[in-house]
């Protein structure tokens, strides 16, 4: 892709979806997944800026997961080429924890990050990590990364590191129900899990209420009921969305 820095800056979310692997000086090499086709797809939009495409022979490097522009984080793996200047971007290393691949849930929860307050937050069951890298990337604040999944914990922190994001985000093995009240209690907490846990957030003890609190991971009605347990102790939904089946809410304090 050939482009000034600022054209290819301006369409960056549009290249992310093709797979950058390269700058060069005169522009952007992309490997998309989908050769040719990915970038016949993105073509009349990425005219609008004035880019052209032509295609690069010889092997793209290993990549584990596609790359993409999300909630305004582009999220990579390391063999991705990096973000340009003024973009702010995620490291993840490969692993098997949730929230690599574009899941409905994930991508509601990034998009809605910006929908709650400022301030040290909790990712509870943070798989990847995803959400609580790019809470600290976006300077929102430090944040402690939660899991029972040895395997997630481990790619959370070494994915902190490759960010260069490990002073403010760390990650620690344990069940949410085993989480100690000042650990949920006015901070904002990001809860993208399954029912049970849920459930198990609810238990800590001490009944402790966020600052701001993003469920998702659930379908409508365990929606509604989670809604419910939290209302009741005076959160109110400030954001309610739906991808398919899965929906995703941002609460605040009454």
């Amino acid at each position: 892709m050939r482009g000034t820095p600022d054209e290819l800056r301006a369409a960056f979310a549009l290249l992310a979806a093709l797979e950058p692997i390269a700058w060069t000086p005169d522009g952007l090499v992309v490997a998309p997944l989908s050769g040719g086709r990915g970038i016949a797809e993105q073509a009349d939009r990425l005219r609008m800026v004035r880019l052209a495409w032509q295609a690069v022979d010889g092997p793209a490097p290993p990549l584990p997961f596609p790359a993409a522009v999300g909630g305004g984080v582009y999220r990579r793996s390391p063999g991705h080429a990096p973000a340009p200047r003024g973009v702010p971007e995620v490291v993840l290393v490969d692993g098997e924890g949730f929230g690599l691949a574009e899941h409905p849930t994930t991508g509601m929860c990034l998009d809605m990050l910006s929908h709650l307050p400022h301030g040290p937050a909790l990712d509870a069951g943070c798989g990847s990590g995803i959400l609580a890298l790019a809470w600290a990337r976006l300077g929102r604040g430090p944040v402690l990364a939660v899991d029972v999944e040895p395997r997630a914990v481990a790619q959370a922190r070494e994915s902190a590191w490759a960010s260069g994001l490990d002073a403010l985000v760390s990650a620690r093995r344990t069940g949410l129900g085993a989480l100690a009240t000042d650990e949920v209690h006015g901070h904002v907490v990001m809860a993208n899990c399954p029912r049970v846990a849920h459930d198990a957030l609810l238990s800590v003890p001490g009944h402790p209420v966020p600052s701001g609190l993003m469920l998702s991971g659930l379908q409508a009605a365990p929606m509604d009921e989670v809604i419910a347990a939290w209302g009741a102790r005076g959160l109110a939904p400030a954001r309610r969305e739906r991808m398919g089946r899965w929906e995703a809410a941002v609460l605040l304090p009454t």
